[in-house]
């Protein structure tokens, strides 16, 4: 099997990646991704490339994926088998700082949205009314362009970490990207239907969303992925958004079909938007082009049967 050494090059690389230091390795690469929308853009860059196994890390997640908790089967993975492992950073995982902890004696690890543009990049998340609607927002993978920029950091530092194969990461990024400007065209069609509409988003990730179809946010109602409102919450929850001009809004897909219901009796149209937070590793890249798709659907009949 082939054996892959590390080169000066490969340090500049990949401390320029935001990697920890890379160990030697002389068997199949095992590579994981932090969470499904990481792991998609990692599958696409890693397919036909031969002595490397491309792992997600964490379960599909119904709750809000900042807020997710290593397990110790999780660390276990990554100390016992992990010889890198990609995530977004800057506020998307909640470990990073335990796994940049490990230092050399841990996997190469690459948070990739460090040298990345991020919506409300500016702002600093202080104090203790912070919540995860302030500050740099960390879901990129929902922008079509930031998927583009995110797989082309990815493929630099794999291809780094992985030299003698950089000619089939390259070619690999080549397809992803058609695939991702396939998309594109899907998206910008939608845009020229519906732009300029006004939403109400009640999810973090979804300022991406709304910007890439034109969409004017009219108002942030503030909640976490998967969380239902009942009683007096969702009662104040209602009176504040009727101070809105819209009367359509953007959740994530996996929300609770009762607030959904109830949002719905009030006259709400509800867009269900895949955040791609539940996915599984075995739908890979494929998943989320569909997933992103599968969007693009929602949005358009939510506003063209309106």
């Amino acid at each position: 099997m082939k054996k892959r050494m590390l080169a000066l090059v490969l340090v500049v690389c990949v401390l320029l990646c935001g990697c920890t230091p890379l160990v030697e390795d002389d068997e199949i690469l095992e590579i994981y991704a932090s969470f499904f929308p990481i792991y998609a853009f990692l599958d696409a860059l890693t397919e036909d490339v031969p002595d490397i196994n491309a792992h997600c890390l964490v379960q599909p997640q119904d709750g809000c994926l900042r807020d997710y908790q290593l397990s110790d089967w999780d660390l276990y993975l990554l100390a016992s088998s992990a010889d890198a492992m990609f995530m977004g950073g800057r506020g998307l995982e909640s470990f990073e700082g335990t796994l940049f902890g490990w230092g050399e004696q841990g996997p190469v690890i690459s948070a990739i949205l460090y040298n990345l543009d991020l919506y409300n990049q500016d702002e600093e998340a202080v104090g203790e009314d912070a919540s995860h609607f302030d500050g740099p927002n960390p879901h990129l993978y929902m922008s079509v362009n930031g998927a583009k920029t995110m797989l082309e950091s990815m493929e630099a530092t794999i291809a780094a970490i992985d030299p003698g194969y950089a000619h089939l990461y390259s070619r690999n990024l080549e397809d992803a990207i058609k695939g991702v400007e396939e998309l594109q065209t899907i998206i910008e069609e939608t845009r020229r239907a519906v732009e300029g509409s006004p939403v109400i988003i009640m999810n973090e990730a979804l300022y991406y969303v709304a910007d890439d179809y034109g969409l004017e946010i009219d108002m942030v109602f503030e909640r976490e992925s998967g969380v239902a409102l009942y009683d007096s919450e969702l009662d104040a929850c209602i009176e504040t958004i009727e101070a809105s001009v819209s009367k359509v809004i953007l959740i994530e897909k996996q929300a609770p079909q009762v607030f959904v219901k109830a949002l719905e009796n009030a006259g709400y149209t509800v867009v269900r938007i895949d955040i791609l937070s539940d996915h599984r590793e075995s739908e890979g890249f494929g998943g989320y082009i569909e997933a992103q798709k599968n969007n693009a659907a929602a949005i358009r009949g939510a506003f063209t049967n309106n």
